[in-house]
């Protein structure tokens, strides 16, 4: 199974605020990100999960969380206590790609069983100390940069940068 991280990064790698919002507003990343995600399977954090109510139409999220109380109450939405467990469910329903959606646990969480790197890059800095952030890697030895987009400022919105990166062969995948 192939296993895909898409996120959306401000300056030192921030992916949202401490107050749960996302502190830019970037309708072509926006459509980017649902494009991508569109009829795919997609893991995202309890937190991220409750974030996003809305954004799973043609999309079937596992939820990974700590939490053995929490369940969804959306038919076909599920929940998993570990990335072992939540790739298990993929697999088992016959699943080729599992997208990673954050937040910024659940993307430390599968970091080391990413195949693929899906990055906006936004030209924004963000002055948020406690702001979750996409967890670090290197992109000089484990990752090779397969393709990269500039997208100039619009609607008021910052510049972006969009990039593709894949776990170079022989690097060590482990679970």
């Amino acid at each position: 199974m192939l296993v895909i991280s898409i996120a959306a990064l401000a300056e030192e790698r921030i992916i949202g605020s401490s107050k749960g919002k996302i502190p830019w507003k970037l309708p072509r990343d926006k459509a980017h990100f649902r494009a991508c995600t569109a009829g795919r399977w997609l893991l995202v954090g309890r937190k991220t999960y409750d974030e996003m109510t809305g954004w799973f139409e043609d999309r079937t999220p596992i939820v990974l969380t700590s939490d053995r109380e929490f369940r969804t109450n959306v038919s076909g939405h599920r929940v998993a206590h570990s990335l072992a467990e939540a790739i298990d469910l993929a697999r088992g329903a016959g699943v080729s790609e599992l997208m990673v959606c954050g937040g910024a646990h659940t993307y430390a969480t599968a970091l080391p069983m990413t195949d693929r790197l899906i990055l906006t890059r936004i030209a924004l800095k963000v002055d948020d100390e406690n702001a979750p952030r996409f967890p670090e890697f290197e992109t000089s030895g484990e990752w090779q940069l397969i393709s990269a987009e500039e997208w100039p400022a619009e609607d008021g919105g910052p510049a972006a940068r969009l990039e593709m990166y894949d776990r170079i062969r022989g690097s060590d995948k482990m679970i």
